[in-house]
């Protein structure tokens, strides 16, 4: 097992090389000028160029991408355009309130996911399964961008009593009960879609082995029927949910980048997409960079956890 995760460590460094090339070309070819904005009415080309030899812009593509590289394999993924605050500083800061944000979602998404969904194959057809299969269709079907507001104008302004805030964030540390409550309805939002997703996954899972044959015995030994759910069904049926659970955390910080803006959460997402109209070339390059790590970390996470669920998989050199 070891030597698995040591072997993709090291394969994450030509991933992680690609993806280096792929964001620096994009935010390269994407319209507008750094170097415009930033200069504001001052239409001088002189101090134009000036701004540009200040970004480093006034060289050429490749050259900029080779410097850009070797200051991140050195840790450094550069200044801000806007700030010139370090980017890495810049993500650090951020990265808390992102991951509180991502973790809540996930813990929702994946609580009610198997709570409910356990309920829906059990009682197969019945109100419970009829309800869950709603909540899947209503998931998927309403955006994120929609679902934020719709919460926000029921829970900050329709129902009496102003139950949730319509946004902002407060330090856990500063205030605990404040940022719950900040917390509830971004969560929501960023949950519901992964939410509908692992639902569905968990009921069509349990589904699949409650006809399996060892089910059967199971239940013929007399077993009851909540030991035959929790100790045989559920560790085979939860195969399949922890990839997409894998894959989810990667999107969950993808989906920050919509959920952060609408309810004014100071994570990595609001942070990217504040310097995006502005080309801050660096911090879109350093959150995506963060991003792209996520995911394949999250993978080997997954993978790992397979072994567990599973004794029949190994990761040995016999099976590599």
């Amino acid at each position: 097992m070891i030597r698995y995760i040591l072997r993709r460590l090291v394969l994450m460094v030509p991933v992680a090389f690609l993806v280096t090339i792929g964001v620096f070309v994009l935010v390269r070819i994407s319209p507008g000028d750094p170097a415009l904005t930033f200069a504001g009415e001052e239409r001088d080309p002189a101090a134009i160029a000036a701004i540009r030899e200040e970004m480093g812009l006034n060289q050429p593509v490749p050259v900029q991408y080779v410097v850009w590289l070797a200051h991140v394999a050195q840790g450094d993924l550069g200044r801000s355009f806007q700030t010139h605050q370090r980017v890495l500083e810049a993500v650090t800061e951020r990265l808390p309130a992102t991951l509180e944000l991502g973790l809540a979602a996930l813990f929702f998404s994946v609580t009610v996911a198997l709570v409910v969904g356990i309920l829906s194959a059990v009682k197969r057809n019945s109100i419970v399964d009829l309800l869950s299969t709603s909540i899947t269709l209503a998931g998927v079907s309403f955006p994120s961008f929609f679902l934020g507001i719709v919460l926000i104008l029921l829970f900050a302004y329709v129902i009496p009593g102003h139950i949730f805030p319509p946004g902002g964030y407060v330090p856990l540390a500063q205030d605990v009960g404040d940022n719950l409550r900040r917390l509830v309805l971004p969560a929501i939002t960023l949950a519901t879609a992964s939410l509908a997703v692992n639902l569905r996954q968990v009921r069509s899972s349990l589904l699949d082995v409650f006809g399996l044959d060892y089910m059967r015995t199971a239940r013929g030994k007399g077993l009851h029927e909540r030991t035959v759910i929790t100790r045989h069904a559920l560790k085979n049926a939860l195969i399949p949910v922890v990839t997409l659970i894998g894959i989810q955390v990667g999107a969950i910080i993808e989906g920050a980048f919509i959920t952060e803006q609408i309810f004014f959460w100071p994570g990595i997402g609001r942070l990217a997409v504040q310097a995006i109209p502005s080309g801050d070339y660096p911090v879109v390059q350093g959150v995506v960079l963060v991003s792209a790590f996520s995911y394949m970390f999250t993978t080997l996470v997954v993978d790992v956890l397979y072994a567990w669920f599973d004794p029949r998989i190994s990761y040995g050199t016999a099976s590599a």
